[in-house]
């Protein structure tokens, strides 16, 4: 301490006190050089002997510390894991989001009945499918015959142009009146010819209808039936989708009621009444018989109901459909 005390009073003297000598008795070069030296700030002091100096401070390059760290930030690292791995286990364990379903369209009632009318239609195409197709079974008259052949011999350009109509409703007049006057040998003959082509037309119909199992047919007259349903009041329906005559068809079993009604009606009691008043009258006499009285008509209807299952076996390959089968069936 008393060191720094010197040094910082000399440093404060004037330069020529602080010599041993004077200037003017040195040397011209020195003088000169301490003139051009004198206006410099003094250097700092040496240190006194025995005074500690500062400490230097060095860079230092330090050894990276590891990452694990204490115990605690183990610790910390652990939580996190856990907490990490629950996360991940509940996102994978929840179910995936539904999509949204979109709100159906609002169907207008023309729509509706267009999709009705479509539904109708192909079911329509399906059940004419199966209908097949017979040749036609219709009898011949002697009057169709005489103007099938009375056609027949028309010139070929007489029932054409504008007027067809016409001239056809002439023609149909005038062949009318011919019939009218024809003679008893001319009748005889187209009566042979009308005899002739119905007994060949019923030939060739019942030839397709053994040409097709009962089966076929059974099924083919069961569309026909939901068809004509369908189409009820319309010519097409009525004329078009009639029953399929097949003398192989089983007959369909007859009720205790009916086997009632097939004894009175074969009785004779019944002669010159009207139809609807003999049914009436035979209904009237079907409730008034007692239990006993009706077992002999219901054993007659077990009778047939076991000779229906047994012909329908034979006829078909199968058992008969119960009911409620053929009543869905027809639908």
């Amino acid at each position: 301490m008393f060191g720094r005390q010197v040094v910082s009073r000399l440093a404060r003297l004037p330069l020529y006190a602080r010599l041993p000598f004077r200037p003017s008795q040195c040397p011209l070069e020195v003088v000169s050089t301490i003139a051009q030296r004198s206006y410099a700030s003094p250097g700092r002091p040496r240190k006194t002997v025995g005074e500690p100096s500062r400490p230097v401070k060095r860079a230092v390059k330090r050894t990276a510390k590891a990452t694990d760290g204490g115990p605690a930030k183990r610790q910390v690292k652990a939580k996190k894991d856990v907490a990490a791995a629950k996360k991940k286990t509940a996102k994978a364990a929840a179910p995936p989001a539904s999509k949204k379903k979109r709100a159906p369209k609002a169907v207008t009632e023309e729509q509706k009945a267009a999709a009705k009318a479509k539904i109708a239609k192909a079911k329509d195409a399906d059940l004419k499918k199966a209908t097949l197709k017979p040749p036609s079974n219709r009898a011949i008259s002697a009057y169709n015959a005489f103007m099938a052949e009375k056609r027949k011999g028309a010139p070929a350009g007489e029932m054409q142009g504008p007027d067809v109509s016409q001239k056809m409703s002439a023609m149909m007049k005038e062949l009318a009146a011919e019939w009218k006057s024809l003679s008893p040998a001319e009748l005889e003959h187209y009566n042979h010819l009308a005899h002739t082509r119905t007994e060949a037309a019923h030939a060739e119909y019942k030839k397709w209808v053994e040409a097709h199992t009962p089966e076929q047919i059974k099924l083919a007259n069961r569309a026909r039936t939901a068809l004509r349903r369908r189409l009820k009041g319309t010519v097409k329906g009525t004329m078009k989708f009639t029953h399929i005559r097949d003398e192989r068809a089983v007959k369909r079993p007859a009720s205790s009621f009916l086997q009632f009604n097939i004894n009175r009606q074969a009785s004779g009691d019944f002669k010159n009444i009207p139809l609807i008043e003999r049914m009436a009258l035979i209904s009237k006499e079907w409730k008034a018989l007692s239990e006993s009285e009706k077992k002999k008509y219901k054993d007659l209807q077990n009778q047939d109901i076991s000779r229906y299952s047994e012909e329908y076996s034979s006829v078909y390959g199968h058992s008969p459909p119960s009911h409620q089968e053929h009543a869905s069936a027809t639908a």
